[in-house]
């Protein structure tokens, strides 16, 4: 079981997110996810103290349909969008924004994710949207072997993280698989139709 830490003290609101996950608030919050390949950015809005916190898998998915069922913010182009705009929604803006990056650990060891370079892909593309949107990077911990474990207190831009160890690794790894399996699962039933 992976627990809060002490420092989230009973006034913060304790949330959990997972792939395709993500939560906002200007209210004080300690937001928990665990990362493999995946990517999580913490995001800051230093005038109103609003932040919040996203988990995406794949960077984005090509010939994408709005009106497909499952999940868009599993993509970093759905979820990046989604984290700005929700925190425009509490009175933010984009000028005052400020991030943190972490994920894209290399813990997916098999010849397709390896060939893919999801990890690498996850990373450069948070890296090249956060640019894009001139929203500067103010510290980060990516890529390497381990999965992470990561607390962002919300309206205090503060982060605990904790690189895990090969029991959790495995359990992080059987869990990206198992997505993975899932989406691919899903894009080939779509890819049966046929647009004309």
């Amino acid at each position: 079981m992976i627990d809060f830490p002490v420092a989230a003290d009973s006034s913060f609101k304790r949330i959990t997110i997972y792939i395709g996950g993500y939560y906002v608030s200007k209210e004080p919050s300690v937001i928990k996810t665990v990362l493999g390949s995946c990517i999580s950015v913490c995001l800051f809005e230093t005038k109103n103290l609003i932040g919040g916190m996203n988990h995406f898998m794949l960077p984005e998915l090509k010939d994408y349909d709005a009106s497909d069922d499952y999940n868009n913010t599993r993509y970093g182009i759905f979820a990046m969008e989604v984290l700005i705009n929700e925190i425009i929604k509490l009175g933010g803006k984009k000028e005052h924004m400020i991030a943190k990056i972490f994920g894209g650990g290399h813990v997916l060891t098999s010849m397709t994710s390896n060939i893919l370079n999801v990890a690498d892909k996850n990373i450069n593309f948070a890296k090249k949207f956060l640019n894009d949107e001139k929203i500067p990077i103010v510290s980060s911990d990516i890529g390497g072997n381990s999965p992470r474990k990561v607390f962002f207190f919300n309206t205090e831009n503060r982060i605990l993280m904790k690189k895990l160890e090969n029991a959790t690794k495995e359990f992080s790894v059987e869990q990206e698989i198992k997505y993975s399996k899932s989406l691919k699962s899903k894009l080939e039933e779509k890819s049966d139709i046929t647009l004309f």
